[in-house]
């Protein structure tokens, strides 16, 4: 009887088990065989592995009739895990953010740690395309940098690139929305060219890393057009200043005001900073290149002062007293030109006399620490010993200092 039961309970557990098999190899109704779903990879991801790949998730039907939801694709990585790694997170990134795929650059996905050495060919590129960012033509400067490799960029390189793709990408909108709402022709046409300029100034900033000279330059282009929609989206998208997070006001009077304090505190380098930025709200206003012309002189860059100065005078020219600054300025630059001519000849002569040694035989009287020291006890030496007396002062391989004069004979 015993036996009975245990054969009984064998053949119930059994059944249940073939009857599982049975559930799993069946075919659900509604849905595609392993074979049907062959047919039904994605072609991209196909085209990459030689065949290995994801197959594509049902859809699942929708609560809202109609709307067709793009569903992500499961990678089934049988093949290599790293080999994959990129194209899966560049294409849960577009889903994420409702783009295909195929319209990512697939450049911004690119390992950061892995390195490429720049060949000639990209470093000849590099050079170009600093030279448009300098003329600000950063359309080109971007189409340049998309022929290297994202991973031989540096991280300043790497960041611009994700700004110049911005700048396009708000262009493009800007034209948009002119296209659908029409452009607007209120303003004059003085007032465009200083918004432009501004706008353009604040990129060259922005692309340099900085945060605060962009943002007060775009401000100011919004003083002068409260709805432009380029230095709205500059703000927001490059320097993370959505509307609302700031104040718009006349930040040209700030500056002004600063670049006074700057100068009679002692600062005159900070001044000029000031009055250049000055410079891009109003570019002929003769008192603020009068202003840089005093700051830049104060600062030790009399060339650059003597050119401010210049521009002052162009745009005022019944000022006899800048021509006065002007004459004098120019002067102290040819004082300067002779000193700077002077200092390098004599290095020239004394590399010269370096050459001849001395055989006479020299004994040191001291040695100390720093040159300092050792030349003005040089100095004190020769004093007392006699104008003709040849004292020497030597830098020693210890990084010590000696003073020599030559050897007694007895």
């Amino acid at each position: 009887m015993t036996m009975m039961k245990v054969n009984v309970l064998i053949f119930i557990v059994l059944f249940g088990f073939s009857t599982s098999l049975l559930g799993v190899a069946g075919e659900p109704d509604g849905e595609l065989s392993e074979f049907d779903e062959a047919g039904e990879f994605d072609t991209e991801e196909g085209a990459g592995l030689g065949g290995l790949f994801s197959k594509k998730k049902q859809p699942v039907a929708s609560d809202d009739e109609g709307d067709d939801l793009d569903q992500p694709v499961e990678i089934l990585d049988t093949f290599d895990s790293s080999a994959t790694s990129s194209k899966t997170s560049r294409k849960t990134l577009g889903q994420k953010q409702g783009v295909s795929s195929d319209s990512l650059d697939s450049n911004l996905f690119v390992n950061e740690d892995t390195n490429i050495e720049l060949d000639d060919e990209m470093i000849e590129i590099l050079e170009q395309y600093n030279n448009l960012l300098k003329r600000k033509q950063f359309g080109k400067a971007n189409e340049l940098l998309a022929q290297i490799p994202v991973a031989a960029l540096d991280k300043d390189q790497r960041r611009q690139k994700r700004m110049l793709d911005i700048f396009e990408k708000i262009a493009a909108d800007q034209a948009e929305n002119e296209r659908q709402f029409g452009k607007d022709e209120s303003l004059d046409q003085s007032v465009m060219r200083t918004i432009k300029r501004l706008q353009r100034q604040a990129k060259v900033y922005i692309l340099e890393g900085r945060n605060v000279l962009p943002r007060d330059l775009l401000i100011q282009s919004l003083y002068l057009d409260r709805k432009n929609f380029a230095s709205k989206q500059l703000l927001d998208r490059c320097l993370s200043l959505p509307l609302g997070s700031y104040q718009v006001e006349n930040i040209e009077k700030k500056y002004w005001n600063n670049s006074l304090i700057e100068l009679r505190s002692g600062f005159p380098s900070k001044s000029v900073d000031s009055l250049q930025m000055l410079a891009n709200f109003d570019p002929e206003n003769p008192m603020i290149f009068e202003r840089m012309g005093s700051a830049l002189y104060m600062a030790g860059q009399v060339k650059q002062a003597v050119d401010a100065w210049k521009r002052a005078l162009y745009l005022s020219p019944e000022r006899n007293d800048l021509k006065t600054f002007i004459a004098n300025a120019e002067k102290e630059v040819t004082r300067q030109e002779k000193l700077s001519k002077a200092y390098f000849d004599s290095k020239k002569k004394k590399s010269d006399s370096d050459v001849v040694k001395s055989d006479v035989p020299m004994q040191v009287l001291r040695v100390v620490n720093d040159s300092n020291t050792a030349f003005s006890y040089a100095q004190e030496v020769r004093q007392q010993l006699g104008a003709k007396t040849n004292v020497v002062v030597e830098e020693l391989d210890n990084g010590k200092w000696a003073v020599k004069v030559p050897l007694k004979k007895k």
